[in-house]
């Protein structure tokens, strides 16, 4: 195996966005200005290993580091999406459990994998943590893996998680719309759906609402992944509703919440 590459760095992220998904013309002065007060850190293990002749394992994962954030059930939350449990979510403690992850990542593939390929192959999986907004206590972080494991193509998977800081929570869709359970929610949905070529490729008559979301003071985006409602050829579903058009269906507390990002 050669010696894992592993670094660490201290950044400032401003507002960024995932493919196709965030407008950056959306993101004013002031949020800009909360974003570059809020310090984050990352670590990193990148490593690989010849498993047989001709197959290479390749793993790499990449985690922030929230500093300032000392709620331990908040971070449970924080870190979950990206399979990390932990009692201690500093940087060295989560430095040291990447370092493992890595280490039993080639193990377990070479325990349980007897295929040889006849050409050479690398089957890789690299994941990373995004910081995409914080505004108002309101926290996002956006999720991703990727990679292939052999077959006909590889795989990608996006996960958006939104936190209330003040209230040391994850906000679920319960929190933002007064009746989740409304049949009314898929007519939402399909009527915004405006990427024709991933419509052609739907799967399901009724497209559900769901917890893989991001919002910002205009609207909130839903965010389906491969084989979730559209062929895997469709890649990854973003549809995006404004609040003013579902105004009746907030609730008040989520109201109050989106006056704050004016």
């Amino acid at each position: 195996m050669k010696k894992s590459i592993i670094s660490t760095c201290v950044f400032i992220m401003l507002f960024s966005c995932q493919k196709n998904t965030i407008n950056e013309n959306n993101t004013k002065d002031t949020e800009k200005s909360e974003l570059q007060k809020f310090t984050i850190d990352s670590v990193k293990v990148a490593d690989s290993s010849a498993i047989y002749n001709n197959l290479t394992i390749s793993f790499a994962q990449q985690l922030l580091v929230f500093p300032e954030i000392k709620d331990k059930v908040l971070l449970d939350s924080i870190y979950k999406p990206a399979v990390i449990f932990a009692t201690d979510f500093d940087k060295k403690s989560l430095q040291n459990i990447l370092n493992h992850k890595a280490k039993e990542h080639f193990v377990t593939t070479k325990r349980e994998n007897d295929f040889v390929p006849e050409a050479k192959q690398t089957w890789d999986q690299e994941s990373k943590m995004k910081l995409i907004s914080n505004t108002n206590n309101i926290l996002t972080i956006s999720y991703s893996i990727g990679g292939y494991t052999g077959g006909a193509h590889g795989f990608y998977n996006e996960t958006y998680k939104v936190f209330d800081l003040e209230n040391n929570k994850v906000i679920h869709q319960e929190d933002i719309f007064n009746n989740t359970k409304d049949t009314k929610w898929s007519t939402i949905l399909m009527n915004h759906f405006n990427n024709k070529d991933q419509k052609e490729m739907l799967l399901e008559k009724n497209i559900p609402l769901n917890n893989n979301f991001f919002f910002d003071k205009d609207k909130i985006t839903f965010v389906y992944n491969q084989y979730e409602i559209t062929a895997y050829a469709a890649g990854v579903v973003y549809i995006s509703i404004p609040f003013k058009e579902i105004e009746k269906e907030l609730t008040l507390n989520f109201r109050e919440k989106l006056a704050k990002m004016k």
